[in-house]
């Protein structure tokens, strides 16, 4: 059931990889999670009592009786078998989870709820997370990008400049396009550039995520990103108070979907050669792109006002009986 792709260094189209709920961890580790390509396997969660169950509403109630469930700006987060009852963790994710070589971390599951033609503009996920979402209700159509060949960014972030041109910004791309359907699970690899739209009325995503303390595979994002999290250690701990305040002040600011402090104790080891003056350029190079940022703004300024953060959760009532 595989789709031969093209090379990862090639640009240009490729068709995403599909694969049946029975595909073995052995065989996803090897050919997608290793080497850091998308997969879809589909089928994941079919036979999931989340299918009928989950809304809103129900997630709402749910997860406001769960005293470390909370709300993020865009999403709810979640420990791991929290609402359990509602779907089975699929064995590569549960074992992946578990391995030795992936970073600990006390949230690991995130779920989204998006009505329709709601959009999540160009942007890859921060900490180098490898995402597996999968599509509990709806539809989505989505778009990635390789982070072989990446999409130009606002200086210091990871969303990509809104030019309002999405053909003319995947020339010389290495990019899929797809549907992802209800019971599909999606395996987003680190930095992956990804757009997603949502195509039914209600449509409900569930998420585990995690960093690997290791990676084989280099890109020239994997480079911007490791550039940028020394900048900010560099920031954070520097020698005059002031610098450190500041740089602090600002990022507790930004809109946690914007923040991507690295979270863990140590860095992910990468075979990714530093460059010569490295944090020197890379500040040059993000300071560069301010000029297309202005000449763009309007359309980042609308995108961002039309976002609809999710709704809190009232842990009031998370004591009372059913």
């Amino acid at each position: 059931m595989n789709n031969k792709s093209k090379s990862k260094s090639e640009a240009g189209y490729f068709a995403i990889a599909r694969e049946s709920a029975d595909f073995s961890f052995e065989d996803f580790v090897s050919r997608y999670y290793n080497t850091e390509q998308p997969v879809i396997i589909e089928g994941v969660g079919e036979s999931w009592p989340a299918k009928q169950r989950w809304t809103e509403t129900y997630i709402r109630q749910a997860l406001a009786k769960e005293t470390k469930a909370e709300a993020a700006s865009l999403w709810y987060w979640m420990e791991r078998d929290m609402l359990s009852g509602d779907y089975q963790t699929p064995e590569l994710v549960q074992r992946l989870l578990d391995a030795s070589n992936t970073f600990a971390r006390s949230k690991s599951m995130r779920i989204w709820v998006h009505n329709q033609d709601n959009v999540s503009s160009w942007h890859f996920d921060g900490n180098m997370v490898s995402v597996f979402n999968t599509q509990v209700t709806g539809q989505k159509e989505w778009f990635l990008v390789s982070p072989d060949t990446p999409l130009h960014c606002y200086p210091f972030v990871n969303f990509a400049i809104m030019n309002g041109n999405d053909a003319k910004s995947l020339i010389h791309k290495r990019y899929t396009h797809f549907m992802l359907n209800e019971g599909d699970m999606l395996y987003i690899p680190p930095l992956w550039f990804h757009k997603v739209i949502s195509k039914a009325p209600e449509n409900i995503s569930l998420n585990w995520i995690m960093t690997k303390k290791e990676t084989t595979v280099c890109s020239k994002t994997l480079n911007r990103e490791l550039e940028k999290y020394r900048l900010q250690e560099y920031l954070f701990k520097h020698r005059f108070a002031w610098v450190k305040r500041t740089s602090k002040m600002i990022d507790a600011k930004l809109p946690g979907f914007l923040r991507s402090n690295w979270r863990y104790q140590s860095m992910i080891i990468t075979q990714q050669p530093q460059r010569r003056f490295g944090l020197a350029r890379y500040v040059l190079e993000e300071l560069s792109a301010l000029g297309r940022t202005l000449w763009h703004a309007r359309k980042a300024r609308s995108y961002y006002q039309q976002l609809k953060p999710v709704k809190q959760l009232d842990k009031a009532d998370m004591n009372q009986p059913d």
